[in-house]
């Protein structure tokens, strides 16, 4: 083909070339793109390399040549950019900031669900024991949780805190968590089981303060830990169902492919509960019973509560994730 007919062919794949070179030029890198975009900067690259060689065999035009030379050599410091390898500590912190929010905000349908359980889970619960009394038993299973109960009633809630208790919290309340999502393979019911229980928990301990007048003295001392410590719960109870659903209904995929995509974002939903439940573990053992007065604690638990849900649901920047190929939910 003559000059004309080439750059007449090839000029579609240049120019959407140089716009992608051109947006990534700026402060944000290559991060700046899309997914779709940066999985065609590979195939753009070997196609217009391809194009600089035929132009340099067929003596083309020297500024023609010198036009894809800068590309060719411009998408490469791009693509070089792309694939850089991060040291540890840069990909726990991308983790963190990026990746575990943006997979949480694709799998949002799962989180919502573990809500909705847990919310009826804690309306049944509340509705038994308000009108059945003795029925809060079947909720609150073992002798120091209705040892608590009884505390939580007589407003006795006040304590100096400390850091021994903050780790044996931290510890309990993960647990919990990876129940939630190591049962997940049983098709998620004892993850949404998991779900129902902590809200009639909840709802029980709920009914039983209203029964005593006692509320004033038990929300102060459960929410300044309990936002993040529930929020925690709630992600590992989706990761668990997410990876019970990846079996029950596999779609196009075969259940085992179904299952390895379910699952890379089920790890990354319990992975990213870590500095929740921690957080949660430090504030139970040393700030929610301290001798206070209860709005100090409230406005605590809610500024909190606002600033963890903007880091979880604040949309991030486009390109910020590029290497999952997981469908949403």
């Amino acid at each position: 083909m003559n000059e004309r007919q080439f750059v007449d062919k090839k000029r579609a794949d240049w120019d959407l070339l140089s716009g992608l070179i051109r947006r990534a030029s700026g402060r944000g890198g290559v991060r700046v793109l899309n997914r779709d975009e940066v999985r065609e900067l590979g195939p753009l690259y070997r196609r217009i390399s391809s194009d600089l060689a035929y132009a340099r065999l067929h003596a083309t035009n020297r500024d023609l040549i010198a036009h894809l030379n800068g590309l060719v050599g411009r998408a490469h410091a791009l693509m070089f950019e792309a694939e850089r390898p991060r040291s540890a500590g840069q990909s726990i912190v991308h983790f963190y900031v990026h990746e575990f929010p943006a997979v949480l905000q694709r799998r949002v349908g799962y989180f919502l669900t573990a809500i909705l359980i847990a919310a009826v889970g804690f309306i049944f619960a509340y509705w038994l024991v308000i009108t059945h009394p003795d029925k809060s038993d079947l909720f609150i299973p073992g002798a120091d949780l209705r040892e608590a109960a009884k505390a939580w009633q007589a407003g006795k809630v006040v304590d100096p805190g400390h850091i021994a208790q903050a780790g044996m919290l931290m510890t309990h309340n993960q647990t919990v968590g990876m129940f939630a999502f190591g049962s997940g393979p049983a098709l998620g019911i004892p993850s949404a089981y998991m779900m129902y229980s902590t809200g009639t928990m909840l709802g029980a301990f709920s009914a039983l303060m209203t029964q005593a007048h006692a509320h004033k003295t038990f929300w102060p001392g459960i929410l300044p830990h309990g936002f993040a410590e529930l929020t925690a719960i709630f992600i590992c109870g989706a990761a668990g169902m997410l990876i019970g659903m990846s079996l029950l209904f596999p779609g196009r995929y075969t259940r085992v492919e179904s299952l390895k995509r379910g699952g890379r974002d089920a790890i990354k939903l319990m992975l990213g509960t870590v500095p929740l439940f921690i957080f949660a573990g430090i504030i139970e053992g040393t700030f929610s019973h301290l001798p206070l007065p209860g709005w100090v604690r409230l406005a605590f638990a809610g500024i909190n509560g606002v600033i963890w849900y903007l880091y979880l649901f604040l949309p991030r920047p486009p390109g910020s994730i590029v290497d999952s190929d997981a469908d949403p939910a």
